[in-house]
This record gives structure tokens, C-alpha cells and sequence, in this order.
């Protein structure tokens, strides 16, 4: 199951090669095994099917257009040299630059930089990856999570084996909501999970985070006749800060908090749930877009000395699949883990504990 670096970056040391991608995928990938551990020599160039993009630089290295990668691929393949193209983007984006690649029957060496990360940290971990594997209470989650890390390592993009419906609750972990619950919902969107958590029990209390001013203000307008539902402007983190909130209108579940340095966007006020909450909770449920550790850090009280439900996603980075069990798990012992899969593709995982 497990590659080490020689087999995973070993065929590409000598090869030429292009990172497709500009955004946070590509230039992580870039950071970490270009620049920081060195496993990779620089790409030739950075691809960007956006034109604002095309022509600028990263590192003092170029971005072009789709169709110079393809010209470079062409001139590799008739003077027989090894040409590689690295795709830094997941999901639908990943899917649409592979059927790019195949439209012009680029011949290359196709890789994801996510399954390349992947197959080397997880080769790192494998010894956490079999205690947590030991930690969950049911065969079920030691297949789903063992197969998931398979198909991130192998760089299989999707498999429909693994969904299971109902995300975070009204599933066979956790069946129902009773009438005391308190739901912490951390990461509201437009209040789906609210809307089904209300509609299997009216009696719920919930206490939300958005820290997105928009939405913020359509969901006080849209609970405005449910005392029940009690909202909070804030992002949940382990300390009282101001950070960057880049917000995406388009898809608004991708909005997340920006740390690095050169990070811009709205700035919001990031809050501790534990200096927040004023009532015990029940159920957390957080789906907050790679803030998911550090949010339970600001949480660590409330687990510790009441050890309400948590539903947490994992899915947004790879350490997460490893750090925040065992985190939560250091936080309070007597926990029952389980692991579920809501989504064909290598999204929508989510640790509970019960």
C-alpha cells in the first residue's frame, strides 16, 4: 500500500516537467517538494487555463497558456526526451484538465500533485495510519478509512464504494437528534444542516458560525422567527484574532481563512468556541474548510469536560486524516471513533466520535 519518495518522485528527477495550476493545490505542491525538501527540480513552467494569469510568474517562473504545454509536449515526444505534466487541482478541475490532456492526446506522463503528496506523506505515517486504524469501533471505519487512503496514495479520483448518505447526522452513527441537543453548526453556509437538523426534531437548539458578513446578514434574516437558532459572526479558531476570510460567492462553502502572510481578503473576527458558547453543546459539527484543527484547539475545554458528539471533517488536508483523531483522542479517551464517506470523490470525510 505504501510508496516511498524514491518511488514516488524517483522518475521524475530527471524529467522535464510542467505544475498545471496556480492556485493553493500547485503552489503548496511547489513550496514543499521544490523549494523546502528539494525532491524536485523547478518545473519548466506553471500552466493556467486563465488568461489574467497567463504571462505573470511564480518564483520567477513563467505562466503559460495551455497550448505552450501542449507545443513542449509535442517537442519532447519527436526528440524522445521524457516530458511529465504535474496537475495541481482536485475534484472537477483535476477531471477537466485530464480531458484537456486527451482531447490533444498530449503525449506525457500524467501525475496529481495530490496523489504524489499523498503517496509520500502518508508513506511517512503509516504507523499512525494503523493506530487510528485500531482506534475505531466498527469494521466499517477501518475499510473506509484504510480504502480512502489507498485511493489518495494510487491516485484513484473516484469510487462510488465508499459514499455513505446523510452527512454528519440521520445516518447509522449518529441516527437522531433529541430534544435537548445542542448543535453547534461551524460552517453554516446557507443552513442546510440547520434546516435538516430542525426537520428531525423542532426542539433542537443551535448556535451557528458564519463570519462571512454576507451571509451572515441572509441567515439572521431567514431565522429570524427561530429563537432557537442562535448566530454568531464569528470564525472559530483557537485564539481571539483578526484574520483573512477569502470568500467565494460562487461556491460559498469553499470560503475559507487565509493565514499565510501574504494572504488577502475580507478580515474576521476568529473566536475560541470555548470563550463563545454560554451553553453546553451536545453535537459539533465542523466543516470549515482546513480550520477544522485549530478550531478544535479552541474547543479543547469544552471536549475535555463534557464530551459533546463531534462530527469533523477531515478531508481538507492530508494531515488532517491523522492529526485531528489523534487529537481528539488526547482530549478525552473514552471516545468511540467512527469514520464515514459522503462523496465519490476523495471529499466529505468525516471523523465522529461518540
Amino acid at each position: 500500500m505504501y510508496a516511498d519518495h524514491a518511488d514516488t518522485f524517483g522518475g521524475l528527477r530527471d524529467t522535464d516537467y510542467v505544475l498545471w495550476g496556480t492556485g493553493r493545490v500547485a503552489r503548496a505542491f511547489y513550496e514543499k517538494y521544490c523549494v523546502d525538501r528539494k525532491l524536485l527540480h523547478a518545473p519548466l513552467c506553471f500552466c493556467d487555463n486563465a488568461a489574467k494569469m497567463q504571462g505573470m510568474q511564480i518564483d520567477g517562473i513563467p505562466i503559460y497558456a495551455s497550448e505552450c504545454v501542449f507545443e513542449s509536449a509535442h517537442t519532447h515526444y519527436l526528440a524522445g526526451k521524457p516530458f511529465a505534466i504535474i496537475i495541481g487541482a482536485t475534484g472537477i478541475n483535476l477531471l477537466q484538465i485530464v480531458s484537456q490532456l486527451e482531447q490533444q492526446a498530449v503525449k506525457a506522463q500524467i501525475c496529481s500533485a495530490v496523489q504524489m503528496d499523498a503517496a509520500a506523506y502518508y508513506a511517512e505515517h503509516r504507523a499512525e495510519i494503523e493506530e487510528i486504524c485500531a482506534m475505531f469501533a466498527d469494521e466499517k471505519s477501518r475499510r473506509l478509512y484504510a480504502r480512502l487512503i489507498e485511493n489518495m496514495m494510487c491516485g484513484r479520483p473516484l469510487d462510488f464504494s465508499l459514499a455513505k448518505t446523510n452527512q454528519y447526522f440521520a445516518n447509522d452513527v449518529i441516527p437522531t437528534l433529541v430534544d435537548d441537543e445542542i448543535f453547534v453548526d461551524a460552517g453554516v453556509c446557507g443552513g442546510e444542516e440547520i434546516d435538516k437538523a430542525l426537520a428531525m426534531n423542532p426542539k433542537v437548539r443551535v448556535c451557528a458560525f458564519e463570519p462571512d458578513a454576507s451571509s451572515y446578514r441572509l441567515l439572521c434574516e431567514k431565522y429570524a422567527a427561530l429563537p432557537q437558532v442562535a448566530l454568531y459572526p464569528y470564525a472559530l479558531w483557537n485564539e481571539e484574532q483578526q484574520l483573512v476570510f477569502s470568500g467565494n460567492q460562487a461556491t460559498p462553502s469553499a470560503s475559507r481563512l487565509e493565514t499565510h502572510g501574504a494572504a488577502q481578503g475580507e478580515r474576521i473576527q476568529a473566536m475560541p468556541l470555548d470563550s463563545v458558547l454560554t451553553e453546553v453543546p451536545t453535537l459539533i459539527k465542523m466543516d470549515i474548510e482546513g480550520a477544522e484543527y485549530n478550531a478544535l484547539l479552541g474547543a479543547e475545554e469544552t471536549i475535555r469536560t463534557h464530551h459533546p458528539k463531534l462530527a469533523i471533517c477531515v478531508y481538507h488536508s492530508l494531515e488532517d486524516y491523522i492529526r485531528i483523531p489523534l487529537l481528539i483522542r488526547s482530549f478525552y479517551s473514552g471516545y468511540r471513533f467512527f469514520f464515514r464517506h459522503h462523496s465519490v470523490t476523495s471529499g466529505e470525510s468525516v471523523l465522529y466520535a461518540l
